[in-house]
């Protein structure tokens, strides 16, 4: 199965997590709405993380490159970053928040060859992390100068890619805010789309942006459409869910779970009227409908725990989707 993308990296590492406004942790969630990033505030907040990712840039040598994130790996504590000579490895502290000091260099000309990090200095300006110092060729010995610029764009963004084909968008990576404004342009520049095909999704590193994307989706009338081949995890599921008709192959897999975490407790663990439901009950209620999205929500965080992931069954996708 695919890796998917526990939601506490959207808590842990860039915004606060899927809760509401609400001191008090008791709510009527039934008809309460909530937002994370309230419908008047995407614009700006969208402004705000394209201006961050302007700034994502990594000079080696003196030759600049734009950067963005490939993948990351929360076990080894790793982010692959994309520029355009080749892919750099960069270590990162996911508990504590915060880069490491470690950086290897893969260039596509030679994927024998790397270029290893060497009293790399970290600092931090305005919103940016700095690193920068000397880069050691494996092989030869010989330094390179290194200095890279990132901030919390670099993951909030997701790696999504939006592939257009004729009547259709076929959907794969992890979902960002890159995501939101790809759907956004969509709608803008292809009205001739009418269905999102799911290819890979493993998940969301937003989830609070997430949801906007969701509701694009749902706003625009697609069709959404899950291939035999084709899969869906955690926030991925929730964009599927927000197809005005929904298509679905025998063999493509579903995947849902609990998000994490309000204190040390994932969304399964909490009270049904706990204030943090607040957001996403608003979600699904807007695309599902005010009985069956609550219902498939609680469905979701109680299919699994943050750290696992549940594969709805042919008769659940029925049940809440057909």
């Amino acid at each position: 199965m695919k890796r998917f993308i526990p939601s506490v990296i959207a808590a842990a590492i860039i915004l606060s997590g899927c809760g509401g406004s609400s001191s008090s942790n008791s709510v009527d969630n039934t008809s309460l709405e909530v937002h994370a990033i309230k419908p008047a505030d995407v614009a700006s907040y969208i402004e705000n993380y394209t201006q961050l990712a302007t700034q994502l840039n990594v000079q080696i040598d003196g030759h600049n490159s734009a950067i963005e994130m490939l993948d990351f790996d929360m076990d080894e504590g790793i982010i692959y970053i994309r520029y355009d000579l080749g892919v750099i490895v960069l270590g990162f502290d996911f508990e504590g928040e915060k880069p490491k000091q470690e950086v290897a260099v893969i260039t596509n000309q030679n994927t024998e060859q790397a270029l290893l990090g060497e009293n790399l200095q970290l600092s931090e300006q305005n919103d940016n992390f700095v690193l920068e110092g000397q880069l050691v060729d494996n092989t030869s010995g010989n330094l390179h100068t290194f200095n890279m610029t990132f901030n919390e764009s670099l993951i909030s963004g997701g790696n999504s890619q939006l592939v257009v084909k004729d009547t259709a968008a076929e959907l794969s990576g992890t979902l960002g805010s890159k995501t939101y404004i790809q759907f956004r342009d969509l709608a803008l520049d292809h009205p001739s789309v009418n269905r999102i095909i799911f290819k890979s999704v493993d998940g969301s590193v937003n989830d609070d942006i997430n949801m906007h994307t969701g509701r694009l989706i749902h706003q625009a009338q697609y069709t959404t459409v899950m291939p035999a081949d084709g899969e869906a995890y955690s926030g991925g599921v929730d964009l599927y869910a927000a197809g005005i008709k929904k298509e679905y192959q025998v063999g493509g897999k579903l995947g849902v779970h609990a998000w994490c975490c309000e204190g040390d407790k994932d969304a399964g663990q909490l009270s049904k009227s706990h204030s943090a439901h607040g957001a996403q009950l608003t979600y699904f209620r807007e695309i599902l409908g005010q009985e069956l999205g609550p219902e498939f929500y609680f469905f979701t965080i109680n299919a699994a725990p943050a750290d696992d992931i549940y594969l709805m069954t042919q008769a659940e996708i029925n049940k809440y989707f057909f």
